[in-house]
C-alpha cells in the first residue's frame, strides 16, 4: 500500500479555498461576456443620454432663435408672416417652451384676425400642453375668455375671468381687473346680482386698486337695478 497522506485542517482550508476560487473563476468565465455586454449597454445608454440632452439643448436654442424671428415679424405688423413662423416653431420643436410660446402668440394673432375657432384651439392647446403658471397662461386664459365674449357666451367668459382672479390673488391689481372683467360679462348678460357680487368683492377685497372706482360705480348700478 502507498504512503497514506494525513488530511489536516490546514489542508482542508487550502482545498476549500482552491475549490471556491475555481468556482469563482468558472462563474467569471461563464458570465464574463454577459458582464461585458451589460457594461457596454450602460456605456451606450450614457452616451445616448448625453447626446439626447445635448441635442435637446441645441433644439431649444434653435427654437428660441426662430421664436425671436417670428416675434420680430409680429412687432413689425407682419401678422401673416409671423403666423407662418410661429406654426413652423410649433411643428418643428413640439414640447419645447418656445413651441408653447408660439402656440399662445399664434392664438393671439388669430383672435386679432377674428378667427375665433382657430384662436380658441390654440389657447386650449397651450393650456392643455404647456399651461404652467406664468404670463403665457394668463394670455391664454384671457384669450379664451375673450373668444367666449365674442360668442356672447358671457357666463363661460365670466367663469374664466373669475378663475384668473383666483390664480392671481397675490397680485391685487391684476385680480381686481379680472373680477371686473367677469362683472363686465355679467353686465352684458344683465345678470345684475352677479354684477353686484363681483363688484362688491373688488370693493371689499381690493379697495386700493385702480379698479376699485369702477367697481363702486358698477355696484351702485347693480344695487339700484336689483332693489324692489
Amino acid at each position: 500500500m502507498g504512503k497514506r497522506t494525513r488530511v489536516t485542517k490546514k489542508g482542508l482550508k487550502h482545498d476549500a479555498f482552491v475549490e471556491t476560487t475555481a468556482k469563482g473563476t468558472k462563474f467569471i468565465e461563464e458570465h464574463l461576456s454577459k458582464l461585458l455586454i451589460g457594461a457596454a449597454a450602460v456605456l451606450v445608454a450614457v452616451v445616448v443620454v448625453f447626446f439626447v440632452v445635448r441635442g435637446q439643448k441645441a433644439a431649444n436654442r434653435e427654437a428660441q432663435g426662430l421664436l425671436a424671428v417670428a416675434t420680430e415679424s409680429l412687432n413689425q405688423g407682419l401678422m401673416a408672416q409671423a403666423s407662418d413662423q410661429y406654426r413652423g416653431v410649433i411643428e418643428a420643436y413640439p414640447g419645447t417652451r418656445s413651441a408653447g410660446a408660439a402656440t399662445c402668440y399664434l392664438g393671439s394673432i388669430l383672435f386679432h384676425q377674428k378667427q375665433y375657432d382657430e384662436a380658441l384651439a390654440q389657447f386650449d392647446a397651450y393650456l392643455n400642453d404647456y399651461g404652467s403658471p406664468g404670463n403665457l397662461r394668463v394670455i391664454a386664459l384671457e384669450g379664451k375668455a375673450a373668444v367666449f365674449e365674442q360668442r356672447r357666451d358671457f357666463q363661460a367668459a365670466s367663469t374664466l375671468y373669475e378663475q384668473l382672479a383666483t390664480e392671481r390673488k397675490a397680485e391685487p391689481a391684476a385680480a381686481a381687473r379680472s373680477l371686473m372683467a367677469a362683472a363686465r360679462c355679467q353686465r352684458a348678460a344683465q345678470n345684475w346680482e352677479a354684477v353686484k357680487s363681483l363688484a362688491g368683492r373688488v370693493v371689499a377685497d381690493y379697495p386700493d386698486t385702480p379698479s376699485a372706482g369702477d367697481a363702486r360705480v358698477a355696484l351702485a348700478e347693480a344695487s339700484a337695478l336689483t332693489t324692489p
